[in-house]
């Protein structure tokens, strides 16, 4: 009986060259196997839902919807999947890196540049088997709704830490990540950073950005900067850009007119 694959890639791009492409590169990889392909992005969504796979190597340009905003909503999942852009425009790799993409491939790409993407994956799939315990983890601590969730559970590879929610000042995303910011340290967490916003307390923390999350009591400036852009700087001396759609609230709730 052959070997179970461990790893299911979905490969969307609106090209089927493409798809072909991306399907011919992973068959150099025994661990690997597709669970479906997508030509348009308003797919992918019910798609990953329903396959449920590791990696989705997302197109930008595509009818239906644009990989940028298909990553968005992957986004909100519990799990989501790790996302690599494969494009050939590359404008938007400072908005697929916003947006959490673990890496993008600029099309056209060769086996060599495949081969390190492949690799980066399966270090942090590896790295990360028992991520969808630690999501449960969380539910469970945070499921009664009166209940303050006060830790996190953060597991690593031989390590599990206990993170104290008031020793976090502020969130940020990183790829499949969420950076947890403390006076001394940041620390990596496997989940979403929509999933925390749901689940810690409005009167701590507030959303400033799609990527960013503040602690309300470490506000110590709020500034309008040179190029019409916004951010705060908190006590710890960081500075933190606040986005457009999120200024008015923020300013609502420091009390500032």
């Amino acid at each position: 009986m052959a070997e179970q694959q461990k790893y299911k890639a979905l490969i969307v791009d609106d090209e089927s060259l493409a798809r072909a492409n991306i399907e011919y590169s992973l068959m150099e990889f025994s661990d690997w196997s597709i669970c479906g392909q997508c030509s348009r992005g308003d797919q992918v969504l019910d798609s990953v839902k329903q396959q449920d796979p590791d990696v989705v190597f997302l197109d930008i340009k595509m009818p239906g919807l644009d990989g940028l905003s298909v990553c968005e909503q992957l986004q909100q999942l519990n799990k989501p999947p790790l996302i690599v852009f494969v494009t050939a425009f590359d404008v938007h790799a400072v908005d697929a890196f916003e947006l959490c993409a673990l890496d993008y491939l600029l099309k056209p790409f060769d086996d060599e540049r495949f081969a390190k993407t492949i690799d980066r994956v399966e270090k942090l799939l590896i790295n990360n088997h028992d991520q969808q315990e630690q999501v449960n983890q969380l539910k469970q601590v945070s499921a009664q709704p009166n209940e303050k969730l006060e830790t996190l559970i953060v597991r690593s590879v031989g390590r599990i830490q206990l993170i104290a929610i008031e020793k976090i000042n502020w969130l940020s995303t990183a790829g499949n990540y969420v950076e947890l910011h403390l006076d001394d340290q940041i620390i990596l967490h496997r989940v979403s950073l929509s999933y925390l916003e749901k689940h810690l307390t409005t009167e701590d923390f507030f959303r400033i950005h799609r990527t960013a999350m503040i602690r309300i009591s470490q506000v110590n400036e709020f500034l309008t900067l040179a190029d019409g852009q916004y951010a705060v700087v908190l006590k710890t001396g960081e500075q933190v850009s606040v986005s457009q759609s999120y200024k008015e609230r923020l300013l609502c709730r420091l009390g500032i007119e």
